[in-house]
């Protein structure tokens, strides 16, 4: 299942009749805080397999790097986005191509964090979507991505939901 800020974004596509059109000829595009996750060490990608690597923490995040994109992309450049591995936990060496948009959706757990990311929105939307429901996709998602329900669950106590409650709800 997709996040609920995932499908709001695609929604949004949709009703302003983006979602078929070519990348190139788009007026609005949907860039996912997902594919800025930090590199990470061969220590920490062995925490991440265990699930006890914090995902949901901001330092997760190659802060710079999603700036810079973002910077860019607000002026007309085209850029390469980093493309993630959530099985693996890791950057793959593909990248894909972003051509500029009028309107840059930018979606992700932690988009509103970072001040200098969070002054470059016109406009925010926090999409609140009940615990429960949070939790339920999440362990429908994970589980198609081969982790088990108790990592999954010990995942989201001890991570998911502190850095939730901590750094994302407004």
């Amino acid at each position: 299942t997709r996040p609920a800020q995932s499908t709001v974004c695609e929604k949004i596509m949709e009703l302003l009749g983006q979602n078929e059109v070519e990348q190139r000829q788009r007026k609005v595009l949907i860039l996912s805080q997902d594919s800025f996750y930090k590199v990470l060490t061969a220590e920490q990608q062995a925490k991440a397999l265990k699930g006890q690597y914090n995902f949901d923490h901001p330092d997760a995040f190659d802060n710079d790097l999603m700036h810079s994109t973002l910077k860019n992309i607000v002026e007309g450049k085209t850029v390469e986005v980093p493309t993630y591995d959530f099985v693996t936990h890791s950057r793959l060496a593909e990248t894909t191509v972003v051509y500029p948009a009028d309107v840059v959706l930018f979606e992700g757990i932690l988009v509103f964090y970072n001040q200098d990311i969070r002054d470059m929105f016109h406009l925010r939307l926090f999409v609140d979507t009940d615990s429960d429901v949070r939790l339920s996709r999440r362990v429908l998602r994970d589980m198609k991505r081969g982790r088990d329900l108790e990592q999954i669950l010990t995942q989201y106590t001890t991570f998911v939901k502190p850095a939730f409650e901590e750094f994302c709800l407004p």
